[in-house]
């Protein structure tokens, strides 16, 4: 029986159903109406079917067609108009069989006086009359469409459908019902087109109605039912036929033929219950073996998954959980948990009442991370799932799955504190190219005051002062480009030992008497690539910080190690690379510091001391020079126990080369040339003026435009272009080109306040070109100027 999206069966049977009534229901009406023998003088024992019934079966058909086959408002209310005249008729019949009345709808249409025994034949009983009365009822109700109403036809159509059962088994067994009383009989097909037309109501009332949603879905109790009900009636039926038809006909003694018979009943029963019981039960036990693995593999997949996983009660017990989850919160296993309440793994008391609000509302809370307490009392950051479900007592609980995800915050921290420390080295190179320019004029018109006055001047002092302050300036920019890994270096191989070694002296001096210095350093360690005066700056400036660490005194200690990188520590620290290192420990017994200080400690101008105590770049230059050397430097501190500053400079495969100096060239003038290309309008008459007091000739330009402008209106020879790397207008590197082409011979200086080597980064640098950095002497200018008109091309 199939069923559809409605929940209805399929039409067919219903429709069969009403056909075979229809056409049954026709033929007797036409053999009333013709006067059959069959009807008006029928054989003894023998009861035709009344012609009212006829006719209401008649009609019922006709509501079981048109309800199927058309769903249309008027096809609907047709078949309840005809449904209503069989419930008049019905109803009128059952009164005037029960009470009487005068209204008999058997009388005014009764075709026939013959009567069989002492009940009239044509008339209809009032067995029937009731059965139809509620078929008709039944029927009427599945016009609607409402499923409420619906569900009432189903109880109503079983009534007439086991009336017309019981009247054809009667007939089946040979006892017919109500042969022989007052009460008029039902006819044979009668019942049997009550138990038709019951079974097209039922077959239209659907599988979800009562009776017949006992036999539908796959539990047990409906397979039972679908598998011994159908063979029980077949077997109850056919022993009763058995027993009241053949049975008297062999004419034998019936008490042994009834035991007989019920001995072949109930071994047919044993044996259909046996085939039955082994079928559904291999199924039951096929299902349960199912079970069981499953939830072996639940159980297996609970106590081995790397997700935690628990359900917790809303007053904060927990109820149940697997070891991951225990392992996540820092319990020795899941039984030491349960001990506890779920409030104590939450940072903050609030942090529980908040996360159950949202929880209420939203039902579930899916991949949101939250901030837990460990068993030790350390915070873990996880990421969680949580939902509201009903526990085993109807109850609802907190079903939660965990995934620790600390490690992944500590990488983000790392990465972002890197990303913070690039915006800054940025930021701060800017400001120190910017801030060079200034300089560059200060200290340059400074020089050229002091060269025009007399050595007894009153001035002088001032004027030195002046070029002092500019120059201590010049050495706050120079940490700025080193925060920034713009300050240029001159690597080369040598030995860290060698460089602890030659700065000792110094450090003892610097740190004082109050602080004791203490030197480890490995007896074989490899060489790095550094320059050595940045390494040495380094030394001094943590050394600096660990002197003001220790107010009373302490324990400066250096130590030097060969250490390795590898994948799994990198991988923790966003700037450290896989390899070979020399590392260098410098650690005091100092006040420490606390994790907010940790957290901002090399960042450029941050500092704890007082103020005039310290200008907040010792540090981030150190981090600076690091990082430019490809190295890697981490911190570990605590409030009260001291401070260690580790740094990581890449091991060399070669011998450490000694330190070669170069001593100064004298500023010497001369005559030739020179364009100047400067924008900032104090620097460029600084220059100008300080070339012109050395004997050039300086052709002065405020941008590139204007600089190529002047040089294809200037007829003599140009023997050096000295320029500002970064201008507004055209590019440098364009200008430099354009210049090029019609002054081959001509030499290029390019000067600027940020660093050659970030000069170079950003594709400033001309091929062929010399570099002078901002701030800078007149002198020094001078002498720079002279290097490249005297350099071999």
């Amino acid at each position: 029986m199939t069923v559809d999206a409605n929940g209805r069966t399929s039409p067919k049977l219903a429709i069969a159903c009403g056909g075979v009534v229809a056409a049954h229901a026709a033929v007797v009406l036409l053999g009333w109406w013709q006067q059959w023998s069959l009807f008006t003088q029928p054989p003894a024992g023998f009861i035709p079917m009344a012609p009212t019934t006829a006719a209401a079966f008649l009609l019922l058909a006709a509501v079981v067609v048109i309800r199927t086959r058309f769903s249309s408002p008027g096809g609907r209310r047709a078949a309840r108009g005809a449904a209503g005249l069989v419930l008049l008729l019905a109803a009128f019949a059952l009164a005037a069989r029960l009470a009487g009345s005068a209204l008999d709808p058997d009388a005014a249409i009764r075709v026939t006086t013959a009567t069989l025994g002492r009940v009239p034949l044509g008339v209809m009983s009032p067995v029937t009359a009731a059965a139809v009365l509620l078929l008709a009822l039944a029927l009427m109700l599945l016009t609607f469409e409402r499923p409420a109403i619906r569900a009432a036809a189903a109880p109503l159509a079983t009534l007439p459908t086991l009336a017309g059962t019981v009247v054809a088994l009667g007939y089946a067994y040979g006892t017919p019902l109500l042969y022989g009383s007052s009460t008029i009989p039902v006819a044979l097909p009668t019942g049997l087109s009550l138990l038709l037309l019951g079974g097209a109501a039922l077959a239209m009332a659907g599988p979800y109605a009562w009776p017949l949603h006992h036999l539908r879905g796959q539990s047990t109790r409906a397979r039972l039912l679908r598998a011994f009900l159908p063979a029980t009636i077949v077997i109850v039926v056919a022993t009763g036929f058995i027993e009241a038809r053949i049975g008297t006909l062999a004419g034998t003694d019936r008490v042994l033929f009834s035991t007989w018979l019920a001995i072949i009943a109930a071994a047919a029963i044993a044996l259909l219950v046996g085939r039955i019981a082994r079928r559904i039960g291999g199924e039951l036990d096929a299902a349960l073996a199912e079970r069981r693995r499953a939830e072996e593999r639940y159980r297996r997949l609970f106590e081995h998954d790397l997700a935690g996983v628990g359900s917790v009660s809303l007053d904060g017990r927990f109820l149940a959980c697997n070891p991951a989850f225990a392992r996540i919160l820092g319990y020795d296993s899941p039984e030491d948990l349960l001990a506890h309440d779920a409030g104590a793994i939450y940072l903050h008391a609030e942090d529980r009442p908040a996360v159950l609000a949202r929880l209420r509302e939203a039902g579930r809370l899916m991949s949101f991370e939250n901030r837990l307490r460990r068993k030790d009392g350390r915070e873990v950051w996880v990421l969680a799932n949580m939902a509201l479900v009903p526990g085993e007592s109807g109850e609802q609980v907190i079903e939660s799955t965990l995934v620790d995800i600390t490690e992944r915050k500590q990488l983000e921290q790392h990465l972002w504190q890197s990303q913070k420390m690039d915006a800054l080295g940025s930021l701060a190179g800017g400001v120190a190219h910017d801030f060079n320019n200034v300089l560059t004029a200060i200290l340059g018109y400074a020089d050229l005051v002091l060269l025009d006055l007399p050595a007894d001047s009153p001035h002088r002092k001032d004027l030195d002062e002046i070029s002092r302050a500019a120059q201590r300036a010049g050495d706050l920019t120079r940490q700025l480009l080193t925060f920034s890994r713009r300050q240029p270096i001159e690597p080369r191989v040598l030995n860290l030992n060698d460089v602890v070694a030659d700065t000792d002296k110094m450090l003892r001096r610097l740190i004082g008497q109050e602080v004791q210095l203490v030197t480890v350093l490995a007896p074989t360690l490899g060489t790095i690539r550094a320059d050595s005066s940045q390494v040495h700056q380094v030394l001094l400036n943590l050394a600096v910080n660990a002197r003001d660490a220790m107010p009373d005194g302490g324990t400066l200690t250096i130590e030097t190690h060969e250490v390795d990188i590898d994948g799994a520590y990198a991988q923790e620290h966003v700037d450290a690379q896989p390899g070979a290192y020399a590392l260098l420990a410098v650690s005091d017994t100092g006040t420490g510091m606390d994790a907010a200080t940790r957290a901002r400690v090399f960042e450029p101008f941050f500092t704890t001391k007082e103020k005039g105590k310290g200008t907040g770049l010792g540090l981030a230059t150190v981090y600076g020079i690091v990082r430019q050397h490809g190295g890697h430097i981490s911190l570990y501190s605590e409030i009260g126990r001291g401070t260690t500053f580790k740094i990581y400079l890449p091991r060399a495969q070669a011998s450490a080369e000694p330190e070669r100096r170069r001593r100064p060239a004298a500023a010497r003038g001369g005559t030739e040339t020179i364009l100047l290309v400067e924008d900032e309008a104090p620097v460029r008459d600084f220059v100008a003026s300080a070339l012109k007091r050395a004997g050039y000739q300086v052709l002065a330009a405020a941008d590139g435009d204007e600089a190529l402008r002047l040089e294809a209106t200037t007829h003599e020879q140009i023997d050096l272009l000295l320029s500002d790397g970064m201008m507004s207008g055209i590019r440098v590197p364009e200008m430099v080109g354009a210049f090029r082409k019609r002054r081959p011979d001509a030499r290029v200086l390019l000067m600027s306040g940020y660093a050659q080597e970030a000069f170079i980064r950003q594709g400033l640098m001309v091929a062929g070109g010399a570099f002078l950095q901002k701030p800078f002497t007149a002198a020094g200018l001078v002498a720079k100027v002279r290097e490249v008109l005297d350099a071999i091309l």
